[in-house]
């Protein structure tokens, strides 16, 4: 009895080894250097807060990628061009994992809506994927981005546009109404207020825009011949509506084929002109100047 016991644990275990025998175990991985290579988007980085959230070198080769390759539709940011979308708000940008989604929609295009496929590198397509990863979390986190330096212009060359080509003079002075501007107001403030007069300085949240003192003003002329002035709170072709200051109350008029006629005044044309005609070099000369006014 005690020898049959022990053969069949002897066969037990022969059977064991031939399994074994029958399936080799699999080989081990090759060397990480003979591994082939995936191409990846730098990584975000995870240093302190003064260390950059994308590999600034990388962001720079996705622009120049970006530009040179897709910059003729979509623009040179990413942002929208001559029929392309905006990149940052694209889907397939923003689901893409190290490069890997964007680098297969590459190579296939999309030709119903004229976009041709791309056969670029793996490291183009790892920058560019960095380029625009990092345009999106600049986009989802503009709140954090800092002003280093805004007064960079030349302040006798803003004074001398303010009082000439730019026609500040005719309405502000520096001596009156400008007197001490530039204490009053941060140097970023002042350049919002003075491209953006209306809605520039950022007036907050329950602010009426019609008791800012810029507020498009109307003269309702009824057909009696009676007329009311105030700031503009509504207009279409059917109606109008005015903030009286007078009585410090709203007035309507129903419209009919221009009846009662409405004139409009806007205070702030004189900056709204500007706009079209302003370069960089004469906003930051400008700016540069309103800031000496202490």
């Amino acid at each position: 009895m005690r020898l049959t016991c022990a053969m069949g644990v002897t066969m037990v275990l022969l059977a064991g080894a031939a399994a074994r025998a029958q399936h080799p175990p699999a080989p081990p991985a090759a060397p990480a250097e003979n591994r082939p290579a995936v191409p990846a988007a730098a990584p975000a980085r995870r240093g302190g807060p003064d260390q950059p959230m994308f590999d600034p070198a990388a962001v720079e080769r996705g622009r120049v990628v970006l530009v040179a390759k897709c910059g003729f539709c979509h623009g040179s940011n990413a942002r929208g061009g001559a029929g392309g979308s905006d990149l940052t708000r694209s889907p397939i940008v923003q689901e893409d994992e190290g490069g890997k989604q964007l680098d297969a929609f590459l190579k296939v295009g999309r030709p119903e809506k004229n976009m041709p496929k791309f056969e670029l590198p793996d490291q183009e397509v790892a920058d560019l994927a960095t380029f625009l990863h990092a345009a999106i979390h600049a986009v989802s986190n503009r709140r954090d981005y800092k002003i280093l330096d805004i007064v960079v212009g030349d302040a006798q060359a803003g004074a001398a546009y303010f009082g000439g080509a730019g026609g500040c003079a005719s309405c502000h002075s520096a001596t009156g109404d400008l007197a001490g501007v530039g204490g009053k107001y941060e140097p970023v403030a002042l350049q919002q207020r003075m491209l953006l007069p209306r809605g520039g300085g950022g007036r907050g949240r329950g602010f009426a825009p019609f008791l800012d003192p810029g507020a498009v003003k109307a003269t309702v002329t009824l057909p009696s011949g009676e007329s009311v002035t105030g700031a503009l709170v509504r207009l279409t072709d059917f109606d109008v509506t005015l903030y009286d200051p007078t009585g410090q109350q709203m007035r309507s008029w129903l419209r009919r084929d221009g009846v009662p006629a409405v004139a409009l005044t806007d205070p702030l044309q004189a900056h709204m002109d500007l706009l079209r005609k302003w370069t960089d070099r004469d906003m930051h000369d400008v700016t540069a100047y309103l800031v000496t006014l202490k």
